[in-house]
């Protein structure tokens, strides 16, 4: 019991933070095996010894717990938390572990959703794997000597080399999976990059705003600081003048030494030089100079615009911009046009400041520099003037200190500037010129004017007369008399319509003039001399511009030279698509209008160029804007004029709208009539029927104007939708009482309106609704056949029979004889070629075939058998019985005098100019005898009829020799065309000595000849030096056509006025050792002519040809 006692007591020694202690680990666990062993005693057999023990072992417990240090432990036990308790016995490292991963309920509640599937662990672990178990598991970094020998080791059956491969397999799927992790993740950073790029962009917009809406306060501001100095300016001088008066007022003691000056005689002082002038009650008041402000500030919003952004557009005139220029960005311009104005603008505030009057003719060409503006006319005069004289204000009215009821400017640039704000501008006038001036620059009071009388003049501005004249053409004769001279002529005829004196600047006594024989020109101005001379372009300069070392001009040829000043030689040279009308360089851009709706821009610096302008935003929204003509930049920004004349729209999108509205509101009309006539026949619900078919052809005429305002493929696309709408509105109109009051057409009704749905066709290109206009003339063909089916047998199909045979053909006489071909010269004749074989001959040669005639590629075309074009009752049936309308070229060729073209029906077509046995109920009764009422050749040429009567297209096929492929242009690969997604198909019909000219195409062409006979001659591109191409004729490139006339120099035609016998040898003479090639086509021949060729063709009888162009 004693040694029981001694097992279970607590040493005297225990301290409270002793490890023995009873509120320590190990005092706890003796403590519970003590009252455990207590009470197993408890409940032993022996009670009494049970009891002792207990007794003795409880007395044990008080004894200890009455202790000091076992008190303070209890105590201090009991204020500590669970959570204190727990974290006294973890290690500093496992607390800050679990301080760091412990996360809040409300953070845990709040956990914002995103896209990436994977964690941020997840992506580190794939990033990382050689840091985690995982990794290093299935590292695959092994050295090539170790994998040399597992394999040499490792059969490749063996069990071994089967587990490796595994692993290795284990291995790659495990980075793969693992790539695919950070693939993930990249894509998921990426999404974020453009989130956040978003939202910047949206702040950008935000503070551009607030930007813009600061400088419209300060600009507000700084009108009334110039408010308030102008108020404090008329204060001082009233104060200044009332302190003048009281300095020169007497006193009274004064008064009184001079009282007896009235008894003098009254004639003295009275004759004195002053009392002369004119006295200030009798004469008006002098007007008030007027005070020139400066801007305090300078508008900073642009700085922050991408490079091509348009910052403004100005509609300033109804008519093409002539000239324009400005001295600063946000400072003033100066636009003029063929509208006789010109026109003065404040480009910070987008309004016009006025209209300067005073030449009698339009402006051709202007500087301003430094509120400084030379303009010149047409009028042959040349006018400064001082723009810091206008009497604009920028945020009000004219002449607020004079005229408190001015009328103010307002917000709008439409609104035109009150009279006379420009009337203190004018300076003098220059005339010496006899003809309009077409280029002047000026520095300093030096200028200098080129004119159409082809004098370039010398003016000195301070004494305002003309130093000097520059006779160009006498500078031209001596250049060619020079030996030393590398002047020579281009050899190309020079554009007529192009300005002598295209383009001019002086520096001191330095001049360059661009002129149109191609030259530009270096003058020395103190000995009025050409210095030199810079040859490279071949058509008119119409504009340059020089720095110190190199001078940049732009010509009609298409291109922009850069020139070294130093050498003379050329720098550098790009070229563009069109002329170049205008062209100016800051230190880094070359900015050029070439013919487009967009400027083009050449960075010098980065050596690329990119297009700029308003065209590039109309073009995406699908507009189409007008041309630039001019263009001028000053420290990286642009102003460009347009043909419209209304800065960057076009003026046209005025007129679209309200004739929309006016089409829409017709429309309307038409079908509340046609709800009308449904419910009751002749009711017309109170519509004005005169006033709507008034209205619908004041559309059709207004849209059709439009075909002649603009170049046709220039034309926005919206007038040619009106155009064909407004058809369409029409022959609703025409059609509506008809069908629904009578059930009938006549034959008049009905070839009215197939003509004008052909109209839409042909004019408008369908305008949008090519297959609705095709639809609806098959459902009227088909009524048109059911009801007139008798009348439609007897003059439309006449000739044939019962078994549907077309019985009665065209004529195959040849009226005019048939040339005789050369055996030397005649094209060879081939049949029954693959697709290989052509291919093959088209690529040989190096790439430059000659012409063939293949005899049986398309002998299966139903026009030459079942659906036989040869016949005109057949043609005449397949166009609406002769309704059809087609455009028909009046005149013998296109390149003689008097040719013109007209649209007129198919039948009146076949029965004037082809066959006169072919009547229909279109042809008009004046036609009834082709010969013996003699008049011009028609044919129907270059027409795509099969897009326009697609039941012809289905009597054709095209051949298969279209789809191979096929060289470029033998000379060079800027005569190739744009690529062709399928071939372009043309009719060629009409009678006997039809002709087209000697010319050149810019594809390769399969000619197949479905009727009658023709004949070609065709000389190679190798001849076209001697071909003699013919110059632009109405702004029509012409270059394609040759000067020749094989029919006048072979002796079949007759010659033409003004060409001499002599004129015909020699032009002989000049091509008869070029080699060429002839053929006559006959019904099923096909000619191939490869690009390049120049090529005669002239019809021996009647005929009918199909051409495929193809590249």
């Amino acid at each position: 019991m004693a040694d029981a006692e001694n097992n279970y007591g607590f040493p005297d020694d225990m301290g409270g933070d002793d490890d023995q202690s009873i509120v320590s680990t190990r005092g706890l666990e003796a403590f519970s095996r003590k009252v455990t062993t207590t009470a197993s005693h408890l409940m032993g057999p022996n009670a009494e010894a049970a009891a002792l023990h207990y007794q003795s072992a409880m007395a044990e417990v008080h004894k200890q717990m009455k202790r000091p240090t076992v008190q303070r432990s209890v105590f201090a036990m009991a204020r500590t938390t669970p959570t204190d308790l727990m974290r006294s016995k973890l290690s500093s490292h496992e607390i800050r572990h679990r301080a760091l991963t412990y996360l809040p309920d409300e953070l845990l509640a709040n956990i914002p959703e995103h896209e990436n599937p994977y964690s941020l662990f997840q992506g580190f672990q794939a990033s990382f794997p050689e840091l985690t178990d995982e990794g290093k598991k299935f590292r695959r970094q092994v050295s090539r000597g170790r994998k040399m020998l597992e394999d040499t080791e490792a059969s490749p059956g063996s069990p071994k080399r089967l587990t490796q491969l595994k692993k290795e397999r284990a291995a790659m799927m495990h980075e793969f999976g693992l790539l695919g992790t950070r693939k993930s993740m990249a894509s998921y950073e990426i999404r974020e990059i453009d989130n956040k790029i978003a939202n910047l962009h949206g702040m950008r917009r935000i503070i551009l705003d607030r930007l813009a809406e600061l400088e419209q306060d300060e600009a507000l501001l700084e009108h009334d600081i110039v408010d308030v100095e102008s108020r404090i300016d008329e204060a001082q001088a009233l104060v200044d003048e009332a302190e003048e008066i009281a300095r020169n007022t007497r006193t009274k003691d004064e008064q009184d030494l001079v009282g007896d000056a009235d008894d003098h005689d009254p004639e003295f002082m009275s004759q004195s030089v002053y009392q002369k002038l004119p006295s200030s009650t009798n004469s008006t008041p002098s007007r008030k100079a007027k005070k020139v402000h400066r801007k305090k500030s300078m508008p900073i919003l642009h700085e922050h615009f991408e490079p091509g952004t348009s910052i403004r557009e100005i509609r300033a005139h109804k008519d093409t911009i002539t000239a324009v220029d400005f001295d600063a960005p946000f400072g003033t311009m100066v636009t003029a046009a063929l509208d006789d104005t010109v026109r003065v603008w404040d480009l910070n505030a987008g309004r016009c400041m006025g209209f300067l009057e005073g030449h009698t003719a339009s402006v051709r060409t202007l500087q301003v520099e430094d509120n400084i503006l030379a303009t010149g006319s047409v009028d042959a005069t040349i006018r400064l003037w001082d723009l810091s004289k206008a009497q604009y204000d920028p945020h009000g009215g004219l002449g607020k200190d004079e005229d408190e009821d001015a009328i103010a400017f307002g917000t709008d640039n439409h609104i035109e500037p009150p009279e006379g704000s420009m009337s203190d501008c004018p300076l003098f006038t220059l005339e010496a010129h006899v003809d309009e001036i077409t280029a002047l620059h000026f520095r300093g009071d030096v200028l200098v004017s080129g004119s159409a009388d082809k004098t370039i003049r010398h003016w000195d501005l301070e004494k305002g007369r003309c130093v000097q004249t520059l006779d160009v053409m006498w500078a031209a004769a001596a250049t060619l008399d020079t030996v030393e001279s590398t002047w020579r002529p281009t050899g190309r005829s020079q554009s007529s319509s192009a300005d002598f004196v295209g383009s001019l600047q002086v520096f001191e006594t330095a001049l360059a003039c661009g002129t149109a024989d191609g030259m530009v020109r270096l003058w020395d101005l103190r000995s009025g001399q050409v210095h030199r001379s810079l040859v490279g372009h071949t058509d008119a300069v119409t504009c340059l511009q020089f720095d110190d070392v190199h001078l940049v001009t732009g010509s009609a040829d298409r291109s922009i030279r850069i020139w070294d000043l130093r050498t003379g030689s050329i720098y550098d040279a790009y070229a563009y698509d069109n002329p170049v009308t205008s062209m100016m360089f800051d230190t880094r851009r070359i900015v050029s209008a070439a013919g487009e709706d967009v400027v083009k821009v050449y960075d010098k610096v980065e050596g690329r160029q990119w297009d700029c302008g308003a065209g590039i935003a109309a073009a995406e929204e699908g507009k189409t804007p007008s041309i630039v003509e001019r263009v001028r930049v000053r420290d990286g920004y642009l102003v460009e004029g347009r043909r419209d004349g209304i800065g960057h729209k076009n003026s046209d999108d005025i007129d679209v709208a309200p004739m929309a509205e006016l089409l829409t509101r017709q429309a309307r009309i038409l079908v509340k009539l046609h709800s009308s006539f449904e419910l009751e026949a002749g009711t017309t619900d109170g519509v004005d029927e005169n006033l709507l078919k008034k209205r619908i052809a004041d559309l059709v005429s207004i849209s059709n104007a439009k075909f002649y305002t603009y170049r046709y493929d220039r034309l926005p696309a919206l007038w040619r939708q009106i155009y064909t709408d407004s058809l369409i509105l029409e022959t609703y109109r025409l059609l509506l009482r008809p069908l629904l009051t009578t059930h009938t057409l006549t034959e008049d009704l009905l070839g009215i309106i197939v003509e004008k749905l052909d109209r839409a066709l042909i004019t408008a290109g369908g305008g949008g609704r090519h297959q609705w206009l095709e639809k609806t003339m098959e459902m009227l063909e088909d009524i048109w056949t059911e009801s007139n089916e008798k009348d439609r047998g007897q003059w439309s199909q006449k000739g044939q029979q019962n078994d549907g045979v077309f019985h009665r053909t065209f004529s195959t006489l040849e009226p005019f004889g048939r040339p005789s071909l050369s055996s030397r010269w005649a094209c060879p004749r081939f049949s029954g070629w693959t697709m290989d074989q052509f291919e093959d001959y088209m690529n040989s040669n190096g790439g430059a075939p000659w012409p063939i005639v293949f005899t049986d590629l398309i002998r299966d075309w139903p026009a030459l058998t079942d659906c036989p074009w040869n016949s005109p009752d057949y043609l005449l049936s397949k166009t609406f019985g002769g309704r059809r309308l087609v455009p028909v070229e009046i005149g013998r060729s296109y390149v003689d005098e008097g040719w013109g073209q007209e649209l007129i029906q198919f039948g009146t077509f076949l029965s004037r100019y082809v066959d006169s046995s072919s009547k229909t109920a279109s042809s008009p009764a004046s036609s009834s005898s082709f010969s013996s009422c003699p008049s011009p050749t028609g044919y129907l040429a270059q027409h795509n009829l099969f897009q326009q009567i697609p039941s012809l297209r289905n009597d054709i096929r095209v051949p298969d020799f279209c789809w191979t492929a096929v060289p470029g242009h033998p000379l060079s690969s800027s005569h190739d065309q744009a690529p062709v997604d399928v071939p372009q198909l043309n009719a060629w019909f009409g009678p006997a000595h039809t002709i087209t000219p000697l010319h050149t195409d810019g594809y390769h062409n399969l000619l197949c000849q479905a009727v009658g006979a023709k004949y070609l001659r065709l000389y190679p591109p190798s001849a076209t030096p001697y071909m003699r191409p013919r110059n632009p004729e109405h702004g029509v490139d012409m270059s394609n056509t040759s000067a020749l006339d094989v029919g006048v120099l072979e002796g079949w035609d007759p010659r033409p006025e003004g060409v001499s016998e002599a004129d015909l040898q020699r032009m002989r003479e000049e091509v008869k050792d070029i080699e060429y090639r002839e053929c006559i086509l006959e019904p099923g021949d096909t000619l191939v002519i490869p690009i390049g060729w120049w090529h005669y063709v002239r019809s021996l009888s009647v005929s009918f040809s199909v051409s495929f162009w193809w590249n």
